[in-house]
């Protein structure tokens, strides 16, 4: 028969064993909870630094095309151009503000993103005009970079749903990038497939490429290969990202590849084929379906009748 004395002893054993055993929980829980703290801290660091390259990298690019036409609208107030000079500080003057027109819109798409107010508005169309019209824009930067440019359009593919506005700025996105980072007498192939229920859009280069370890955070807000402030090339590092939320809301998916340094990248966009009617047909219909149902369309009274 176990004594009193025995029985205490007993339950003081348990009740160390039970606060030793919370005590074990309470700090593996506060162990985790500080390495939680931690990697917040560290991302929130992070997320410092990348607006602060933002903000540093911001100010460069707004002040850069500034700078150019306050340049040649001095030379131009100076009255000691030729024509020829004249012509060239009007051309300028004109880069400098499609530059700044150009980084105002990006900061505008950001500002939607953010917000979740990017929208699309979409209608049937025939890509090919809309991919062509896209690289035309750009046939001036390619030119003065001596760089060919390779157009590959399937023109069977028919009317289909989209955006044509929007899918001219993914176009130009990727084919500006593709320039820019195409060293001169490059070349840079734009092509127009189809897979299953998708079309493919695809815009390789010969350019500096990446490594194949960056290609995940390619489409990341901000991020820019090099992001130093003596980079070889500008930009705030928004394109990618506003290309890809422009190819999500159209349903598609949008992927970058490269070999690895100076090997050149190809970027391919995928989005499914929603058919549709050509305008005409559509709006025949629509005038059709009104002149129906209009009351307009009928006699108010039954010819004869009298009031």
């Amino acid at each position: 028969m176990l004594k009193v004395e025995d029985v205490s002893a007993l339950g003081l054993i348990v009740f160390s064993t039970l606060i030793a055993i919370v005590g074990v929980a309470l700090g593996l829980h506060y162990r985790r909870l500080l390495k939680i703290a931690d990697e917040q801290s560290r991302r929130a660091e992070a997320a410092n630094r990348v607006k602060d390259e933002f903000l540093a990298n911001l100010s460069h690019e707004l002040r850069t095309p500034v700078n150019a036409v306050l340049g040649w609208a001095r030379l131009l107030a100076s009255g000691k151009l030729d024509d020829a000079q004249t012509a060239r500080a009007v051309r300028g003057v004109e880069r400098a503000g499609l530059a700044q027109a150009q980084l105002i819109e990006d900061l505008l798409d950001l500002s939607c993103i953010v917000n979740g107010k990017l929208r699309i508005n979409p209608i049937a169309i025939r890509i090919q005009p809309v991919i062509e019209s896209a690289v035309d824009s750009v046939r001036p930067a390619a030119a003065a970079k001596q760089i060919t440019l390779g157009v590959t359009l399937d023109q069977q593919i028919g009317f289909m749903v989209g955006d044509p506005d929007r899918i001219r700025q993914i176009v130009w996105n990727l084919v500006s990038n593709a320039i820019k980072f195409t060293p001169p007498g490059g070349r840079v192939d734009i092509c127009l497939t189809t897979s299953g229920d998708h079309i493919v859009i695809g815009v390789q280069d010969t350019g500096i490429g990446f490594e194949t370890r960056l290609a995940a955070r390619l489409f990341q807000r901000f991020h820019q290969g090099d992001s130093t402030p003596t980079r070889k090339h500008g930009g705030l590092g928004l394109g990618l990202n506003i290309v890809r939320h422009l190819v999500e809301l159209h349903g598609g998916t949008v992927t970058g590849r490269s070999a690895g340094e100076n090997a050149g990248s190809l970027f391919q966009v995928r989005l499914p084929i929603v058919a549709a009617e050509p305008p005409r047909i559509i709006e025949r219909r629509q005038v059709e379906r009104r002149r129906v149902v209009s009351p307009l369309t009928q006699p108010l009274l039954p010819q004869g009748s009298h009031t």
